[in-house]
């Protein structure tokens, strides 16, 4: 009888140490949930919640901008650009996630349809990506976010004379 309640409760302790280890783990969310929390922000506008998703040593670099080290800079640049921009669609497809303990890293292709605020015609564009991010105390964040524009197609030949 005792070697069974000894069991039992080997077993119930156990339990519990695997349980709080696993409380106190990572989580495997990582460049993807950071990268769902971006495609909100965007869409609404919210330069101040983008530039959130960014660690203090971060490094941006967006299409046809020259990449924003550093937390301050990033909130700069997100802000100038949101002032003039409005994002009316934002999708990430073809997206692969790695996360291994406290490093995630994600990478895809984008496509995004932009009008300017003060008037004029809507402009899509598409390009790949690649993120990585940080966990520390619980919270993930990018430090590295790089974007590029697929290139433009080449412009029809001007017809033979």
């Amino acid at each position: 009888m005792k070697r069974a309640l000894s069991i039992a409760l080997l077993s119930c302790l156990a339990f519990a140490a695997g349980s709080a280890l696993a409380a106190d783990a990572p989580t495997a969310s990582g460049v993807k949930s950071l990268d769902a929390a971006w495609t909100t922000a965007v869409l609404a506008g919210d330069a101040a919640a983008l530039a959130a998703l960014y660690a203090d040593d971060a490094v941006l670099a967006m299409p046809g901008a020259p990449a924003a080290r550093g937390g301050k800079a990033i909130a700069e640049s997100l802000a100038a650009w949101l002032k003039d921009t409005k994002v009316t669609e934002f999708a990430l497809t073809g997206s692969h996630y790695r996360t291994a303990g406290h490093l995630s890293a994600g990478w895809g292709n984008w496509k995004m349809t932009t009008v300017p605020k003060a008037g004029g015609a809507p402009t899509t564009e598409t390009g790949t990506y690649c993120g990585v991010a940080v966990e520390k105390g619980g919270v993930w964040k990018y430090v590295s976010d790089n974007a590029a524009a697929d290139p433009k197609p080449p412009a029809a030949a001007a017809p033979k004379k």
